[in-house]
């Protein structure tokens, strides 16, 4: 039977050094992997320990390193952990979250990159810090509180890589992108001029490659 692979509904500007650090995906693996795009990386599995690998791109990767370009355009596959013929999980959270798993490596890309491919689900800042639903409410003193600790944080020792902005592929029905966890975090980069950041991925399942191409096409386009 063969791998049912998802595909990142967007090309991320990832920094080359990320790409070359990458292992060769095994040949075997590689050969099932039908993508047109120059720079290819599968996702493994942080609970896993299996490490992201590098189908297609090293050559262009380390060029782009050697002319010190910033960014190099990849595009991010993984390992479907839902069924072929289970669809449901594709479509429904609480389904979903069974099945979501997090990627091993960290990328570093460019906030504004990030911000021009429509991904996040809203902006947070002061106003509306941890204002999100009447399940998760807490006080204004300690959205105030949390906010600023955080936002002194980021200025002061700069944005964490241990602390990812996370973006879960196919999270949109099947189809779109979306940035899963670190809304306020961007909101305080945004607002303060920071442009570096640290991103990890998560996925679960995503509709056949075929069908994704044909629904970004149609699906309304957030912010």
């Amino acid at each position: 039977m063969s791998t049912k692979f998802g595909y990142s509904s967007e090309l991320y500007l990832i920094e080359p050094q990320d790409i070359i650090n990458l292992a060769d995906a095994p040949s075997d693996l590689a050969s099932e992997i039908k993508c047109e795009d120059d720079i290819v990386v599968l996702l493994g599995d942080a609970k896993t320990q299996t490490p992201d690998v590098l189908v297609r791109g090293r050559e262009l990767a380390q060029k782009a390193f050697e002319t010190q370009k910033a960014y190099v355009p990849v595009r991010f596959i993984f390992k479907s952990s839902i069924a072929a013929w289970n669809i449901l999980p594709i479509f429904f959270k609480q389904l979903r979250q069974h099945f979501k798993f997090t990627n091993k490596n960290i990328y570093h890309t460019s906030l504004k990159n990030i911000r021009e491919l429509h991904i996040e689900r809203g902006f947070r800042n002061a106003e509306n810090a941890y204002d999100i639903s009447k399940r998760w409410h807490i006080s204004p003193e300690e959205r105030v509180r949390k906010y600023t600790e955080l936002k002194e944080s980021l200025l002061s020792k700069g944005f964490d890589d241990s602390k990812p902005i996370s973006i879960m592929l196919c999270r949109r029905c099947g189809i779109k992108d979306s940035v899963d966890d670190g809304h306020h975090r961007i909101g305080i980069c945004v607002e303060n001029n920071i442009d570096r950041i640290a991103i990890q991925f998560k996925a679960a399942g995503a509709l056949p490659r075929f069908w994704q191409k044909i629904g970004l096409k149609i699906l309304p386009r957030r912010n």
